[in-house]
């Protein structure tokens, strides 16, 4: 008797189809976060030098990659997580040269030029490398919404995607929340495509929904601001590793720990004390309250190896609102209609009279307006774990983990119908 229903030249080539398939999209979600150094390295005549040896230092992992300059002088590190490195250069008869503060962001190619002066007395030579403010490397058009943006601008409701709008050629555009499970989140149009066009990306995962929606939860937001380090906003033009739609991508890049021990705490309060009444509001103003608090911390398991990053988010909102239907008025509920009276079925009167009587302006032709108050609900819990591991100077792995739990409460047209 067998206890393997396929046989092992069978249950083999399954195996090694599924391992095929995990290295081909883990190489498509490299591709899509992981950046690059490259650049060409000279003497002080310009003339190229081959054969030099480049090191790159990851300054919050400790990272090292080391390459030697080939033809042309040319050198180049792929395939670099993002974040701060500091550049070497030593080559026999020439004073070694630092290059620090080499900053690269999601999806980004950092070229630099080193030039190396000949060995007279024992120096070394540090260049201050500034920042690079236009990309000369690729003919994409894209625009980056940095660590510092997302940490400092002001948010209300704490949605990073909302950050993409500062970005030439974003727009919002409401999509209904009419309480279907689609259409939740910010849509944007970037440079007059449709909302439904636009890919959404977290370390290279799709975030879209089943209907190519915007991300979001059941909430209409997207938590957790504290564990997304950066995103980029590709426009036009990007790269062939960038698939699926035509539209825009909205690149993001989830934190990672460091060498160094860091967290955050926060909680922010709104209420309705200072908010001005609604104009549709009725004599009382309805009650808002919305609290939104959590934290992180992250930092090293193993200095310049192991490394985790820990994240949670609460959201807890009552918004009360005035939701403004129409209902039939008092003469046509008895019958008496502009065109003229009619006479009401007994067997359509119960189902007429589940309508609430009217309270609000009579709009004509047999119409008029009922306003009622509804206190929207929503509570939201967002976790976020990620954990990353250097295994040599070429092989480095990660492993994340996203939960998010939202629960809304939305009006429906009548009070008397309430959703499930």
């Amino acid at each position: 008797m067998s206890f393997f229903p396929l046989s092992f030249p069978a249950l083999f080539q399954r195996v090694l189809g599924l391992t095929c398939l995990v290295v081909i999209y883990t190489i498509g979600v490299a591709a899509q976060t992981d950046s690059t150094i490259t650049g060409d390295i000279k003497d002080s005549n310009g003339a190229v030098l081959v054969g030099v040896q480049v090191t790159a230092k990851h300054l919050e992992t400790g990272l090292v990659r080391v390459t030697t300059s080939e033809d042309e002088g040319r050198f180049v590190f792929p395939g670099l997580p993002v974040g701060l490195y500091e550049l070497q250069a030593e080559f026999a008869g020439f004073e070694p040269l630092g290059f620090p503060n080499v900053k690269l962001t999601v999806n980004d190619t950092t070229a630099v030029s080193l030039v190396m002066k000949v060995a007279g007395l024992t120096a070394a030579v540090n260049v201050d490398s500034g920042e690079v403010l236009v990309n000369t490397q690729s003919q994409e058009l894209s625009y980056l919404v940095g660590e510092q943006a997302i940490r400092e601008l002001p948010l209300n409701g704490r949605n990073y995607t909302d950050l993409a709008l500062l970005q030439p050629g974003v727009i919002g555009y409401s999509h209904r929340d009419g309480g279907s499970v689609v259409a939740h989140g910010l849509g944007i149009s970037i440079n007059g495509q449709d909302p439904r066009s636009n890919v959404y990306l977290l370390d290279g995962t799709p975030q879209n929904d089943f209907t190519n929606g915007p991300a979001g939860s059941a909430a209409g937001t997207v938590l957790g601001v504290e564990t997304i380090r950066e995103f980029r906003v590709e426009a036009n033009s990007y790269g062939a590793e960038f698939g699926r739609n035509a539209g825009g991508q909205i690149n993001a890049i989830s934190k990672s720990g460091t060498n160094a021990l860091h967290g955050s705490l926060y909680w922010f309060h709104r209420n309705d004390n200072f908010d001005a009444r609604n104009f549709f509001d009725g004599a009382e103003k309805p009650e808002f309250k919305r609290n939104q608090f959590g934290g992180s911390i992250g930092g090293p398991i193993k200095q310049d190896q192991t490394f985790f990053f820990f994240g949670y988010e609460s959201l807890r909102e009552n918004l009360g609102q005035t939701v403004r239907t129409v209902v039939p008025d008092l003469n046509a509920r008895n019958g008496i209609l502009p065109t003229g009276a009619v006479v009401v079925n007994a067997a359509v009167r119960p189902y007429l009279d589940e309508f609430p009587l009217p309270n609000g302006t009579n709009l004509g032709g047999g119409l008029a307006e009922y306003n009622f108050g509804f206190n929207r609900q929503i509570k939201q819990h967002f976790t976020q774990g990620r954990f990353d591991h250097n295994w040599s100077q070429r092989q480095q792995s990660f492993a994340r983990y996203t939960f998010d739990d939202a629960d809304q409460q939305l009006p429906t047209e009548f009070p008397q119908f309430p959703r499930a």
